[in-house]
Order: C-alpha cells, then sequence, then structure tokens
C-alpha cells in the first residue's frame, strides 16, 4: 500500500474548502471553518493547509506574532531580560480523523517550525510558543510535542504551554540535533 502524498500550502478561500473537514475537536472544526478567514483578513493569523491528491483539505496549522514576558518565562530569557521575548505562536494544528495516526501532524509541525525559522530571520523571534489543548488527548498531544523538544515555558507555572526555541530549530533543520 502507497502513503498518501499531501502538499502544504498557504489557506485560499477560494480554493479550499473546509466543510467537511473534522479533526474531532468541534472548537477547533468551528474556529477553521467559521473564523479563519476574518482572522487572516485581519492579520491576526496564517493559515496553511495540506491537501491530499483531490485536492481535498486534511490539515492546517495557524501561525501569528507573540511575546512573553521574561518574568513568566524564566526558560526563554536572557539574564537581567526586561523587555517581552518575541516568539511564532501555534495557534492550532490540526488533521482530519481521516488521516489521523498517518504522520500527517509530523509534517504539519515539521512545516510550521520551517516557517517559523524563516520568520525569525525576517523579523527575530526566540521559540515557537504553543498551548496543549486540554482534553482526553491530552497527554498523547503533550508527548507529541516533547518528542519534538518542546518544554514548558515555566517549569512552575502553565505546564500547558510549551516552547521550542529558535535555536534548537536551527540545529534540527540543519540535522545536528
Amino acid at each position: 500500500m502507497t502513503k498518501p502524498k499531501y502538499r502544504i500550502e498557504k489557506f485560499d478561500k477560494a480554493s479550499h474548502e473546509r466543510g467537511a473537514f473534522s479533526c474531532g475537536v468541534l472548537g477547533m472544526d468551528r474556529w477553521f471553518k467559521e473564523s479563519i478567514s476574518d482572522q487572516i483578513q485581519t492579520n491576526r493569523v496564517r493559515v496553511w493547509c495540506a491537501v491530499d491528491e483531490n485536492g481535498v483539505v486534511v490539515g492546517f496549522y495557524a501561525l501569528s506574532a507573540h511575546s512573553v514576558e521574561p518574568s513568566v518565562s524564566p526558560e526563554l530569557a536572557h539574564k537581567r531580560e526586561r523587555h517581552p521575548i518575541p516568539a511564532i505562536y501555534l495557534v492550532a494544528l490540526a488533521t482530519d480523523q481521516s488521516v489521523q495516526g498517518q504522520g500527517l501532524g509530523s509534517a504539519l509541525m515539521a512545516d510550521a517550525m520551517l516557517k517559523s525559522f524563516e520568520i525569525s530571520e525576517v523579523i527575530g523571534a526566540a521559540a515557537i510558543i504553543l498551548d496543549v489543548f486540554d482534553d482526553a488527548h491530552f497527554e498523547q498531544r503533550m508527548a507529541f510535542y516533547r518528542k519534538l523538544g518542546f518544554a514548558s515555558v515555566h517549569p512552575d507555572g502553565d505546564t500547558k504551554r510549551l516552547f521550542l526555541s529558535m535555536k534548537e530549530i536551527a540545529m534540527a533543520l540543519s540535522g545536528k540535533t
């Protein structure tokens, strides 16, 4: 059996039909289907979609600009850093239920990491930050991100908020990990 092929491309409302997409999280599905166009138009997020060979959207991720206070994130802060630390926020990453468990989430995450690194080379960003959605699959999601090297933004605080530094991403992209 051959592995399905996907391509990842920037979201385009005219060519990316979202009506049938379902990742199994109602709020995420609703946000993807009903809100992303408005958020893109108002420069809040940018979205990339994974489409199969028939052009069907089977996954997506969304990025936005972000920052964290050094006091909230001692793991990211330099000594005596006082200003907010620039970051890229992974707003969402989801795959359609029909393709879950086939590696598409990892491919989307790899693309998100590459895009984030490219963005950091233009405007400066110290890390990718994300919040792990807390539901029945929380531990599975947490294991996925931890395996990629993500760590808690604040080890004594919110354990659902994770980060991966651009330095670590650069090493992964160069094959030095």
